[in-house]
């Protein structure tokens, strides 16, 4: 299989009653119960899932001043919500909006041929859109799952769906997700 799913962010300082960063609140339930669905379909089907979670450093004073230190490295905030189903262990931190900026990510996707990614998760309008973006421009296709992202609005969210796709990358609900035309389509 050359396509992993990368599970972004779903983190307690974004999604929790005591979130800093909150997504939009009546966004959040329906991305969970999608990107979990979407969890336990793609482990049925060997498909590799890779958590991503935000950790930035005391020192990172912008990103931090940003998210309202809402995944500072080592708080409650930055670990994965207990929501999220876990399936593995496979999980990289990054500290900047794309996944990609991890290079232990980049030489894992490079180890296991990956070639496709699609991506879940938070925020639309950055580490989501930075993530496509950058898989773009590092050689891999992306899709996005719209039902299966969050946005700080529908209006922020709808915008960053529109750019992604101006771009190139591929948006697509969850019901089509694991059709047989779509996987084959990613080749």
């Amino acid at each position: 299989m050359d396509t992993a799913i990368l599970v972004l962010d779903i983190q307690k300082g974004f999604i929790s009653q005591k979130a800093r960063m909150p997504a939009a609140a009546h966004q959040i339930e329906p991305m969970l119960e999608n990107v979990n669905d979407i969890v336990k379909k793609a482990d049925h089907k060997k498909i590799p899932l890779v958590y991503i979670g935000n950790e930035y450093e005391p020192k990172q004073f912008m990103a931090n001043f940003l998210t309202k230190k809402s995944a500072l490295k080592g708080s409650e905030g930055a670990e994965l919500d207990e929501r999220l189903m876990r399936v593995n262990n496979c999980y990289f931190s990054k500290n900047k909006s794309s996944a990609l900026s991890n290079p232990e990510l980049v030489a894992y996707l490079t180890a296991n041929r990956i070639k496709h990614l699609v991506i879940v998760g938070l925020f639309a309008e950055a580490c989501v859109a930075a993530t496509a973006l950058d898989s773009i421009r590092k050689g891999f296709t992306a899709a996005v799952v719209k039902d299966a992202i969050a946005s700080m609005s529908d209006a922020r969210k709808e915008k960053s769906l529109k750019y992604m796709h101006s771009k190139g990358a591929a948006i697509i609900d969850s019901s089509q997700l694991f059709k047989n035309t779509f996987m084959e389509n990613l080749g």
